[in-house]
């Protein structure tokens, strides 16, 4: 979905969107959306800058970093991006970044890509990490079974000799 600010009227234009389950790639091997994602919000225009506010709300779907098994992730971010032409920011002189300038992205001055904006907001909400519960047992190194729904009889291996002294450590 894309906006061009030529047909917007005026100021504070709002918008909504509802990205279906294979309508948006997150471009991220490690997670898809399992569900619609919600977006919606309002375009501020300021000459040939324009703000968007809005919220994102949806499932993302990860695997456990344990187990491998999928786990749904709920997402819920509210997003405040500024956006400044390409040519009006590459003129700008050269200065280090700040906390202020975070929020802040270039486009090509007619339209702002929303599919790009909601993919950006996704991937920046996954976790680090992910555990389907918190007492997962995860795979066997062994035969690769997965120690949440049964025991193995492998035969787990021996310390490293270098290494057992750190095993008499108390937390």
């Amino acid at each position: 979905m894309r906006i061009e600010l030529e047909k917007l009227d005026g100021t504070n234009v709002r918008f909504a969107h509802v990205f279906e389950a294979g309508e948006l790639s997150l471009d991220d091997g490690r997670a898809e959306l399992k569900g619609p994602a919600e977006v919606s919000g309002r375009i501020d225009r300021d000459g040939a800058k324009a703000r968007i506010r809005g919220k994102l709300a949806t499932q993302v779907a990860l695997d456990c970093d344990r187990c491998l098994q999928p786990v749904a992730i709920p997402i819920a971010v509210n997003f405040d991006l500024s956006y400044v032409p390409a040519s009006e920011y590459e003129s700008e002189p050269l200065e280090e970044l700040g906390s202020d300038d975070l929020p802040v992205a270039v486009f090509d001055g007619e339209a702002i890509d929303i599919d790009e904006l909601v993919r950006e907001q996704v991937i920046l909400e996954l976790p680090a990490r992910v555990l389907c519960r918190e007492d997962c047992k995860g795979l066997c190194p062994v035969c690769g079974i997965d120690k949440n729904l049964k025991d193995c009889e492998c035969e787990s291996h021996p310390v490293d000799p270098r290494w057992a002294a750190l095993n008499n450590l108390q937390f």
